[in-house]
């Protein structure tokens, strides 16, 4: 059964992306796109939180149209219409006796959640994709009896994955179980072409490596920090919550079509040897049950972590509904429903973030991070007019992202910082250049915390207001910030750590 025809595919695919081309323009930065435009001010081997690639794709597009929303995002809607080329490319790849296959992995794919995210916000993740779609399309042209030399392009796309996402590495164990358990295709595991090909991706890493090697290896700690450090919290409830998270993000009929399909095609690997299913299982599953261990160890995985393995999920999904699902008249029905549903779901969410009508708390709404920003920035813009200063003013914040926000809508202008966390910005080669400075300092804290954390590092600090961060008619108070300013920077940024040759 043909979901819509191959035009018709096309045609809501291009009405989608158009959409996503106005909401660029509209909507304003949330506050992690905002970080990585900061970053991409100032270009670096890598950064304490991801390697660079996003900021070296930010840069691209916005020296390409100037520092706006559309343009921080561009570079991203472009690789994510690459994405769905590529797995086109896959689809034929791997099914090339049905046409109509490839149409429908794209269609699956588009109305999830998850890729309107990866569409919609400029993150690592975007890149990440892109490099991770890139290397499971060399896979399959390996598996379907290809040149070797498809190696070294998957080696390619594994380092340049890397340079985006250190998720990226999952990819290697994912492929070469898939070696181990093919018997036709273990024969690579004794052929040179796949361990070059690893060469390939870690020589494309090493600046990240040398970079993090002089850093202490910042980068490396934080992540493993991050996903790994343990949290003594029942396992069962924080696995509940990974999974309900799972399924919110590609959409819950869809996630469930996801996991019969999969059950379905692995009895049919033990059965009759289907290595198709066996690559599309091996390319997906382990990344899902990798940040499910992860979730049970430590804070729970978020949704977005897993983004790569739907690449593979999607095309399992439809390949399996279509050679054992689709005769009959029940399955087609849910199949159908679980694509209306998520196509309805993205629908929604589109016409939310335009104009927010959902009957979700302001607090609870996941779109609220999207719209008060701006008017942060004209409020610092009007605040530093009627308060000129002779050496100028910098940017504080006990939160980096929030300190991006105000470094975005002022213009780019000022350097903005987190004092109290100071491994982030490595990429300031000359932080001395603030001492001596004002500084206007945006807090989360209470205005009585916050004069007693930022005393030490300013000659005196004095509250001067608040700035409520409005959604909805509410305020957010999570997103608010209270407003300090800090005269005579002492300069005691601390100094960065750096392995000296």
């Amino acid at each position: 059964m043909k979901l819509l025809r191959p035009r018709n595919v096309f045609f809501l695919l291009a009405g989608f992306h158009i959409v996503r081309l106005l909401l660029a323009a509209r909507l304003p930065l949330i506050p992690d796109e905002a970080y990585y435009w900061y970053w991409s001010l100032h270009p670096d081997a890598s950064y304490m939180d991801h390697p660079p690639m996003i900021a070296y794709l930010i840069a691209l597009s916005t020296a390409l149209g100037g520092n706006t929303e559309f343009f921080v995002r561009l570079g991203g809607l472009v690789l994510t219409a690459l994405v769905l080329c590529i797995l086109y490319l896959t689809g034929r790849s791997l099914f090339p006796e049905k046409r109509e296959t490839s149409w429908n992995v794209l269609l699956l794919f588009n109305v999830t959640i998850l890729f309107s995210a990866v569409c919609l916000v400029n993150t690592p993740d975007t890149p990440l994709i892109f490099f991770w779609t890139i290397a499971v399309y060399c896979g399959s042209r390996i598996m379907k009896g290809g040149a070797a030399s498809w190696w070294y392009a998957w080696g390619a796309a594994l380092g340049l994955g890397l340079l985006s996402k250190y998720t990226m590495i999952l990819i290697v164990p994912c492929t070469f179980a898939f070696l181990a358990a093919s018997r036709e295709d273990r024969r690579w595991l004794s052929r040179k072409e796949p361990y070059l090909a690893l060469v390939l991706g870690f020589v494309l890493l090493a600046p990240v490596i040398l970079w993090n090697w002089k850093h202490d290896w910042v980068s490396f700690a934080f992540q493993l920090h991050h996903g790994f450090s343990p949290v003594p919290q029942a396992a069962a409830p924080k696995l509940l919550s990974y999974f309900a998270g799972q399924a919110g993000f590609v959409t819950p009929l869809l996630f469930l079509a996801f996991v019969i399909a999969s059950v379905t095609a692995l009895r049919a690997v033990f059965r009759d040897g289907n290595r198709t299913h066996l690559y599309l299982l091996l390319l997906s599953w382990p990344v899902i049950l990798f940040f499910a261990v992860s979730t049970i160890r430590g804070h729970i995985a978020e949704a977005n972590w897993t983004t790569p393995a739907y690449i593979a999920g999607i095309l399992l999904t439809q390949s399996a509904y279509e050679k054992y699902f689709e005769a009959s008249a029940g399955h087609r029905r849910f199949y159908i429903a679980a694509v209306v549903l998520a196509l309805s779901a993205n629908i929604l969410l589109h016409l939310h973030l335009v104009h927010p009508y959902l009957p979700v708390r302001p607090e609870k709404d996941i779109t609220r991070r999207f719209h008060d920003w701006p008017g942060l920035g004209r409020m610092l813009e009007t605040f530093i007019r009627e308060n000129p200063d002779k050496n100028g003013y910098f940017l504080v914040s006990d939160t980096g992202t929030t300190v991006a926000e105000a470094v975005f809508y002022t213009g780019g202008k000022y350097t903005g910082v987190d004092l109290f966390r100071p491994e982030r910005y490595l990429f300031l080669k000359d932080p001395e250049k603030l001492q001596g400075m004002d500084a206007i300092i945006l807090t989360h804290q209470s205005p009585e915390f916050a004069l007693n954390a930022f005393a030490p590092h300013f000659g005196s600090v004095e509250a001067v207001g608040r700035r409520p961060y409005m959604y909805r008619g509410k305020e957010i108070v999570r997103l608010s910030v209270n407003i300090l300013l800090g005269k005579d920077y002492r300069g005691d940024f601390p100094e960065q750590r750096e392995r000296r040759e």
